[in-house]
């Protein structure tokens, strides 16, 4: 809902930020700090401004950015004309650590079962891996090293007939690689069929025509949420693009379109760990449902991601708990 005031605040504030003006000048000029910088730059987008912030010759500069209004179509396929498609998507499940959640994924791909859902994906961290750099991290973990994580995952995950999981992995699983050349996907994937591996960090693939990204990039999430999905559909050659885009890693849930695609950057399914407490990092814990309908050309024409998070008092904090009370879940 549109706010008159907000409106006023937005258009005011918008005409004093110059393009290639200093980001740093701004802020000293009107008095904001960064967590009011990045407030102000997701209030305008809602408003129609968007505002993008890039780095040249080392300074961090202004860019705005003029809004594509989309043309009328009248002629916009009825849904019952298009194809329509339903799938899941989860991201870092981190398992191994004591924060793990593995009720909370059941509970996500029960609920996956009871819509007729055929295909979930998950972007990455499937396990919450070893790094040999973080001496507090075995007290974080109940599962170590790659033999127990690994097959945790083999006798865990949820197994439901039907249901093909496909995921990629992150940073987290490929320590295992970088300590001893062990790969968490040729273990899961042999030993569950019902597992498809479809990359380390990124995998692509194609659903009813529709071409989907998912990716498990690196480094922190920016203040402004928008501003990493940004970025990444950015440096797509236009051929290149998929229709959707979704990102784990930052254990964050937004939605966004930019640019023609749908942008998702996808909640954890694991608590909030010792790290991200420390820094003050917000963790989201949930999922997305996604009902899309297509054309036969693959293009989306009509979308619906449903967001899924859970509240504190859904999760678990011990690591005993999830291990001792929660099977796995098997669905034949």
């Amino acid at each position: 809902m549109r706010n008159a005031i907000d409106e006023k605040y937005v258009n005011r504030i918008y005409r004093y930020i110059k393009n290639g003006m200093s980001v740093e000048d701004f802020k000293s000029r009107y008095h904001f700090n960064d967590s009011e910088l990045m407030g102000f730059i997701e209030l305008a987008k809602m408003y129609g401004k968007l505002i993008d912030i890039e780095n040249v010759n080392d300074t961090l500069v202004f860019n705005k950015i003029p809004l594509k209004k989309e043309p009328f179509n009248p002629t916009k396929p009825e849904k019952d004309k298009l194809v329509h498609t339903q799938f899941c998507v989860v991201s870092d499940t981190h398992f191994g650590n004591i924060h793990q959640q593995l009720h909370l994924l059941n509970d996500i791909y029960e609920e996956a079962y009871h819509r007729g859902i055929k295909t979930v994906l998950h972007c990455g961290d499937v396990v919450d891996g070893n790094y040999p750099i973080r001496p507090e991290q075995p007290r974080q973990q109940g599962l170590h090293g790659f033999d127990e994580q690994a097959s945790y995952v083999v006798d865990m995950y949820p197994k439901i007939k039907g249901i093909k999981t496909k995921y990629i992995l992150g940073s987290h699983d490929e320590s295992h690689y970088k300590n001893g050349q062990a790969t968490v996907n040729e273990w899961i994937s042999r030993c569950r069929p019902d597992l498809e591996y479809l990359g380390q960090d990124y995998g692509e693939l194609t659903i009813n025509g529709v071409k989907i990204f998912m990716d498990h990039p690196g480094g922190g999430c920016a203040e402004s949420l928008s501003y990493k999905p940004q970025k990444r559909i950015e440096r797509l050659e236009s051929g290149e693009k998929p229709k959707m885009l979704f990102t784990g890693h930052y254990h964050k849930s937004y939605y966004m379109m930019d640019r023609n695609v749908h942008s998702v950057l996808v909640p954890a399914l694991c608590g909030s760990t010792q790290f991200q407490q420390k820094q003050i990092i917000a963790n989201d814990v949930g999922a997305y449902f996604i009902d899309m309908w297509s054309d036969k050309k693959g293009n989306i024409q009509y979308l619906n991601p449903e967001e899924i998070l859970f509240e504190e008092k859904d999760m678990w904090d011990e690591f005993g708990d999830d291990r001792r009370k929660v099977k796995q879940l098997v669905i034949k």
